[in-house]
């Protein structure tokens, strides 16, 4: 299994170029001349120039030796040192709420009055009449500032003395006349429907509010479109769903922030819905990013019914594993601890339902009174990953508190074993594995699992982290160098669109900067939040290049700059070795230059 330890440490696990189909042996459509290329190749981590011919890298080298390859037909790039990378392999990304969030309403930032009306505003001059305009998100940085690095005491806070900013339809009803919205704060404490919205679902203002709900009105009774419980769910029972043509839209949107960070894979949790949409814009050619499908766990019996297994598909659409959930999230508290959050004393958070094949709702466990896990009713999860592991796609299972990475391990444990997988390169996956027991990080390696985590949780998370679990168990969370250290390969993924407190952005300088500095965005605290689990830039890159293809089973494919692999690459304008080496905030003003994607240039900066 391999690490991201050392580039040098990689040379004895098998994963140097030889594991590529070899160089093509012919005339270069394409050389890159005069670069600093970052292999991530550890028989040879540097270069200078690259030399393309159709979609795969006919060679490596000096500019002298690619310089002499090129013909009268090929194009030539002189880089004039600019930086080289694989191209970056996103693990973790939610394309269909990423496409929904770029092209509708970002109200993360947003607490006032102005800036929400023109948000919105901004969205219905985009959507096509009659869209419905929902999420948002209001709110999210009011209390804690975008950069606070918050603390125990949840310092930063914006917030006036009058209470959370809560807008009114009044701001917004004439600028959305053909458009209903139905948009929520980050909390989902209460939503906000327009005039259009209210009229779809039938309220006016002589509705009786629903039992366990609220109609807002104002001292007039004026229907201000603040909607709290049970009132929500009358209107978000009239909301329709996107169009086919929406929804290309959305993931067109999606594959233009990638393709400008650099990104030239996505690993995505993948609906029916967005699997047709990437099949038509597959069967368009207009695809620009590589997609990675993992549709839901209670899929798996099905996909083994049908016989798809792992590799099922081509080097565009793939599919990969299966995603599935143990507990809730730290955003909202209810990530899974065995002790209850400081700022909530009654609370532990709770387990995340999962569905049978059948369709019924259960836990992810059947727990048994010696694990302590006797709050919890049983569940489909084990009975799932059993189904999984016959169809060879690898399970990647969420889990964020200590006691929901517990009961993740035990139960991969279990399956591991009596499948006969125990010891294998089965390649499973936790996803986050964010706040982990000190007594449960050494099981990572003896289980062979990779930790897909989220960096960028870290430079954001920090603002409130330490009030909710405090500082001892703080310093589990995120601990990616004490995970490398259990033996534990770390796959890099945004979590685009972010959390419903935070947006995440495809681009992988973020994640990049976080994992190598610990601090915000505004280099909070000074030192780094526990800055004994910083990584270094190379294994950063790494993780967000090499390892991600290697978890997916696509090493031979992709994931370094060497002869024979698909010709993925990102340029950027800035060294990020160097960078990320001396001033890690450098990093975040990195721009890409050139992406490429199978030989073909994507994303050309002007």
């Amino acid at each position: 299994m391999p690490t991201i330890v050392t580039l040098a440490a990689l040379v004895g696990l098998g994963l140097t170029a030889a594991c590529g189909s070899g160089p093509v042996h012919g005339l270069p459509d394409l050389v890159l001349l005069n670069g600093r290329v970052f292999t991530a190749d550890a028989a040879a981590p540097w270069a200078e120039a690259v030399a393309i011919r159709g979609d795969r890298i006919e060679a490596v080298g000096t500019t002298a030796d690619i310089r002499a390859m090129a013909t009268d037909d090929t194009r030539v790039i002189d880089l004039q040192g600019a930086f080289v990378t694989p191209g970056f392999n996103d693990g973790h990304v939610h394309a269909d709420s990423t496409g929904a969030l770029i092209t509708g309403a970002n109200l993360l930032e947003v607490h006032e009055a102005g800036r929400f009306r023109e948000v919105i505003a901004d969205a219905a001059a985009r959507l096509p009449e009659g869209s419905w305009i929902t999420r948002g998100d209001w709110g999210a940085y009011e209390q804690w500032e975008r950069g606070s690095a918050g603390g125990a005491g949840g310092a930063g806070g914006v917030g006036g003395a009058a209470g959370p900013f809560m807008p009114d339809r009044a701001l917004i009803d004439d600028v959305t006349p053909n458009h209903p919205v139905f948009v929520n704060r980050f909390d989902r404490s209460v939503y906000l429907a327009n005039a259009k919205a209210l009229e779809l679902a039938g309220v006016t203002a002589d509705t009786p509010d629903p039992q366990g709900g609220a109609f807002v009105r104002d001292a007039d009774g004026r229907l201000t479109g603040l909607l709290r419980g049970e009132a929500a769910g009358v209107v978000r029972r009239a909301v329709t769903p996107i169009t086919f043509e929406q929804r290309l839209v959305q993931v067109r949107a999606v594959m233009q922030e990638a393709r400008e960070g650099g990104v030239t894979t996505i690993q995505d949790l993948t609906s029916a819905e967005q699997l047709r949409a990437y099949q038509e814009l597959a069967a368009r050619g207009e695809l620009t990013v590589r997609l990675m499908l993992r549709p839901t766990l209670d899929h798996a019996p099905r996909m083994e019914a049908l016989g798809i297994t792992r590799g099922f598909g081509d080097h565009w659409l793939k599919y990969i594993g299966f995603k599935a959930w143990v507990d809730g999230i730290m955003g909202g508290s209810s990530a899974m601890f065995f002790r209850p959050y400081d700022h909530d004393p009654g609370n532990k958070g709770a387990l995340r339902a999962i569905m049978s094949p059948e369709g019924r709702p259960g836990f992810a466990d059947a727990m048994t009174e010696d694990q302590h896990y006797t709050d919890a009713p049983p569940g489909n999860l084990e009975h799932l990953l059993r189904v999984a592991a016959r169809t060879g796609l690898t399970p990647h299972v969420h889990a964020i508190g200590d006691k929901g990475n517990r009961i993740l391990l035990d139960v991969y444990e279990r399956v591991l074993r009596e499948e006969g997988l125990l010891g294998t390169d089965h390649r499973w996956r936790v996803i986050h594995a964010q706040v982990v027991h000190p007594d449960d990080f050494a099981r990572f390696g003896r289980l062979g699992l990779v930790a897909e985590v989220n960096p960028y949780h870290v430079s954001d998370d920090m603002r409130w982290m330490e009030e909710r679990i405090g500082a001892e168990r703080s310093r589990g969370a995120y601990a990616f160098r004490t995970l490398v250290e259990s033996g534990a390969p770390l796959v890099f993924g945004s979590d685009s669109p972010g959390t419903n407190a935070a947006r995440y952005f495809l681009n992988p300088v973020y994640g990049l900067y976080a994992a190598v500095s610990r601090q915000t965005l505004a280099g909070e605290p000074a030192g780094g939040w526990f800055p004994d689990q910083r990584l270094t830039i190379e294994e950063a890159i790494l993780a967000a290049t090499r390892t991600p293809a290697w978890a997916s089973f696509e090493e031979g494919l992709k994931g370094m700059v060497v002869p024979g692999l698909l010709a993925d690459l990102a340029v950027f304008d800035t060294d990020l070795v160097e960078v990320g080496q001396t001033d890690p905030k450098r990093l975040l003003d990195a721009r890409v230059l050139y992406t490429i994607v199978g030989g073909r240039i994507v994303h050309e900066a002007r």
